[in-house]
Formats: structure tokens, sequence, C-alpha cells
């Protein structure tokens, strides 16, 4: 953007941002749906989905390769304004711990409001996570419900964590990506859950077979 008090262009950088890390293996409607809403209900100009490149808590057999990961999300964020595809992790080629991540976007987007989205079963175990105690600390949670971990047992777990904790309303998403992959491999493509772009991907390229 042109600033005419600096007599030049200036590198405008997004004031209010989320990011949405993940296996996505492989990714769904039902993350498009929840980052869809999470733009919305708390007024993020982008949200960033960052696919690991190899999870911490995974078994490494059970997760497809990094690049195949990559691709999906991609053809899942096409024509979506707002959402968009970040190969940080993938492009380390390491584990992925999301302290790291947090710190290159505070890097990055030095005075931009970052908020990590996660849902509660994920956020129930995040005292398992490396320095989680640093994590915490950097940056702000937009929770989403999932079964069996609600609302009232994380409070009971951590106490009072208004001040880092802003829980999304919406509705349960039905839709996981470990039940696709059972699918997938019984023959079933999963087109109503993948969208037909990741069906077909999945479909030309053997995945999950």
């Amino acid at each position: 953007m042109w600033s005419g008090e600096a007599g030049r262009y200036v590198d405008e950088k997004p004031q209010n941002i989320g990011i949405f890390g993940g296996t996505f293996n492989p990714p769904h409607l039902g993350h498009l749906a929840l980052a869809r809403e999470a733009l919305k209900e708390f007024s993020l100009e982008k949200i960033f989905f960052i696919p690991a490149f190899m999870p911490p808590h995974k078994e490494p057999r059970n997760v497809i390769d990094a690049e195949h990961r990559m691709a999906m999300v991609k053809l899942l964020l096409e024509g979506d304004a707002g959402l968009e595809l970040c190969d940080f992790e993938i492009t380390k080629k390491s584990v992925s711990y999301s302290i790291d991540t947090v710190r290159y976007f505070k890097n990055e987007y030095p005075s931009t409001k970052i908020h990590f989205l996660i849902g509660s079963d994920a956020f129930y175990n995040i005292d398992t996570w490396k320095q989680s105690q640093e994590l915490m600390s950097l940056i702000d949670f937009i929770i989403f419900p999932r079964a069996g971990n609600t609302k009232e047992m994380i409070a009971r777990k951590f106490g009072n964590l208004s001040n880092v904790v802003y829980w999304a309303h919406t509705s349960l998403i039905h839709i996981s990506s470990t039940d696709i992959r059972y699918r997938l491999r019984s023959g079933d493509d999963c087109a109503a859950e993948l969208g037909a772009d990741v069906a077909g991907y999945i479909r030309e390229n053997k995945l999950y077979i």
C-alpha cells in the first residue's frame, strides 16, 4: 500500500490472523467449515492452514507423504478468500512442534494478533506438548468443541484460562480423518466429506488403499 507520509510503498500485514495446524491426513470439509466459521466469528483477516511434516504424537506409518497432504490442503482451500496454505512445517522436513511454528509467525507478524485454532480434544492434552507453558504465554487459542472433551473438563484440568482461550460457537463436526481413512480403504470415495477435488486427488494417486 502507498504511504503518502512515508513517500513509499509499505508492506501492510494483517492485524488479526489464525493459524490452523494439523496432520490433515486427509484434509476434509469439516476443517474447511471450522475455518470459515472462525473467520467470521473472530473477524480474522486470514487463516493459515499448516500441514505438519511429521507430527510428534502420531504413528509415522499411518501418515502419508507430506507433499500429498499439502497438495490436498491446497485443493481444499482453492477459491476460499481468507484461507491460505503455509508450508513452513513441511519445508523444515523435521518433526513439527507447535512452539517452533508459533515463534515463526510471531517473528513474521510482530504486530499482528495471532490465534491458534485447535480442537478441544487436542487442547486437553496440550500440557504434553513441547514447551507448552511458553506456547500458552505466546499466543491465545480458539477452541472448537469436540465430543468427549468439554469446556467444563478443560476448566477442571487447567483452571481459569479466560485470558488465553476463546471458545468457538460452532456445532460439533462429525467428520474425522481417521474414519475417512478407514472408509477409503473399504472402497468408499468419501467425496461428501472430502469434496470432489480432494476425493479425485486421492483416487488418482491411489492413496489410503
